[in-house]
Parts: structure tokens; sequence; C-alpha cells
């Protein structure tokens, strides 16, 4: 299980008393978020979460390290944890499937066609 100790050797102590405000409460919140998020895109790749891994662990903490940036007003800082996050489970497990991205790919071809009505003629 990842704790507040694995967020705060990712980072420098400046850092995480910034992104914390002080609080562990907040570090603690944010890997409660990042478990929820890891945990569904892990199984969206087909393999199951397991907290015990160490890949699994450093996606947590990096998922963590975004909620906090996104947290203290650092949305571009987040968006680069956010996307370390991803491309460590998709190296790891495979691609990430989205509900939207992936959408086109289970639709198969299509079975059939739209006819306009015929409308009668008037006025000949």
């Amino acid at each position: 299980m990842v704790t507040v100790s694995d967020v705060k050797r990712d980072i420098t102590p400046q850092d995480y008393l910034t992104l914390t405000l002080g609080d562990d409460a907040n570090a603690e919140r944010a890997i409660e978020k990042a478990v929820i998020w890891a945990t569904g895109k892990i199984r969206s790749t087909g393999n199951a979460f397991d907290e015990e891994n160490e890949v699994v662990k450093q996606i947590v903490v990096t998922r963590a390290l975004y909620e906090l940036w996104f947290f203290v007003g650092y949305p571009d800082r987040a968006r680069a944890k956010e996307e370390d996050a991803a491309d460590l489970i998709e190296s790891y497990f495979g691609s990430i499937k989205t509900k939207a991205g992936d959408a086109g790919n289970d639709s198969g071809p299509a079975g059939g066609a739209v006819a306009l009505p015929e409308l009668p003629c008037y006025g000949r």
C-alpha cells in the first residue's frame, strides 16, 4: 500500500510542503484518489490492480503527485505527472482502453443505410 512516506520520498521536502500545504491529510486524500484512478486504468488493460507490485506503487505515487499539483493550482505540472503515470501503465500493462477512444473499434461495419422517403409531387 502506498503511504505518505512514499510520496515524500519522490519529491523534495520543500515541494511536499508546498503541495500539501503542510497537512499530511492532503497527501492521504491524493493517494486515495490516485488508487481509484490507477485501479480503473490498470483494469482497462485487462490486468489486476496489485498494490504490492512496485510498478503499481510508482503509478499511484505519480498520480498522487498529479492530484497534489492540481490541488495547489499548477495544472501544467499536474498534467505532466498524469502523462507520466499513464506512460508507466502503458509501458508495463499495455494500452489503456478509453470509452471514447475505443468506441469506434467495437462498432463494426455499417449494417444498413438510410433512404429518403418519396415525397408526393404537387403542382404537376
